[in-house]
């Protein structure tokens, strides 16, 4: 995969043509970004596709397929412009059809670009079960664009660092000091900044791989709340909770545990109801595969078992951490 970082929106398409020449383009637009970005591919025609967890399935997927088969175009390269959601249900859908395609993802929300697609997966949903499906594929091309962000409030950007705290506090003890910064300073709309750690994310990523602190317990939130959690609260209240999970088993030093706490309150003070997710939770028998922080920088896999992840729930509660 190919990774490109340009400033304005108005690059693409020189890029595109560059990329591709003399090839035609399926455009897959995120509805919210054909709403509120008016001057995207406004001189061609766009498929515009809902975003958002529950559109993230089997439904979604097949009405990208039957874009394309009806497509007059018959080698396209699609061009899919949005946040997370859609590039996985896109994604989902051009590996599973026919013949492998050439694709250009576009990330638009600041979640988005600092998840990168590395892990060379792409997943759906089913019957409200978070990531339950998942086949193998990566875009050609994975170009971020920092003027997409410029609709984003200074708190969804801050809530989307999640993204970077989750990979710092598993792989990397600078960057997450570096994440602390931005959080402490005034920055957050300066678009060459946040490019910086956008870069940062993204080279580090193209070395690493597996799962990051608070993903299990993230995926787990949002399959218990049917989907009602939003993504980025339920993977910050997975930092929290296999954060808080480690120091109590006597891996997270108490002084790490507060350094954690610290900028997770930096990064949001949103608040989400887990109450029914912890009832949904007892219900589950399979133990989850967590990566827990044994320091900032490094993690252990650990299995836990649902009744024990609900008492330390009840008990990061109790504790007014959550």
């Amino acid at each position: 995969m190919n990774v490109h970082l340009l400033d304005k929106k108005n690059e693409l398409s020189a890029f595109l043509s560059s990329a591709y020449p003399e090839r035609k383009f399926i455009y897959i637009i995120d509805s919210k970004i054909k709403l509120f970005h008016t001057d995207v591919a406004y001189d061609v025609d766009v498929a515009p596709i809902f975003a958002g967890e529950r559109s993230k399935s089997i439904i979604g997927m097949m009405d990208v397929q039957n874009l394309i088969i009806n497509s007059e175009i018959s080698d396209p390269v699609m061009v899919v412009i949005g946040g997370g959601s859609v590039l996985d249900t896109c994604g989902f859908a051009i590996s599973t059809f026919k013949k492998r395609l050439d694709t250009v993802f576009v990330p638009t929300t600041l979640s988005a670009q600092l998840e990168g697609f590395f892990k060379n997966e792409v997943y759906l949903n089913f019957d409200r079960i978070k990531d339950v499906m998942k086949v193998k594929f990566q875009p050609d091309h994975f170009v971020s664009i920092t003027d997409f962000m410029k609709t984003q409030t200074i708190d969804e950007k801050k809530l989307s660092m999640i993204h970077a705290i989750s990979f710092g506090l598993s792989h990397s003890k600078k960057f997450f000091d570096s994440v602390e910064k931005l959080l402490d300073s005034n920055l957050m709309s300066n678009d060459e900044v946040l490019k910086h750690i956008i870069f940062e994310s993204l080279r580090m990523k193209a070395n690493t791989s597996g799962s990051l602190v608070g993903e299990e317990s993230g995926r787990a939130f949002m399959t218990a709340s049917q989907l009602d959690a939003p993504y980025l609260i339920a993977m910050y209240y997975g930092v929290m909770i296999e954060s808080f999970v480690s120091n109590k088993l006597g891996f997270l030093s108490n002084e790490e545990m507060d350094k954690v706490y610290t900028i997770l309150k930096k990064c949001s003070q949103i608040h989400f109801d887990l109450s029914n997710v912890v009832d949904q939770l007892s219900y589950y028998e399979e133990p989850f595969k967590m990566k827990l922080p044994v320091k900032i920088g490094k993690t252990v896999d650990y299995q836990i078992f649902p009744g024990f992840l609900s008492e330390m729930i009840y008990s990061a509660h109790s504790k007014g951490l959550i």
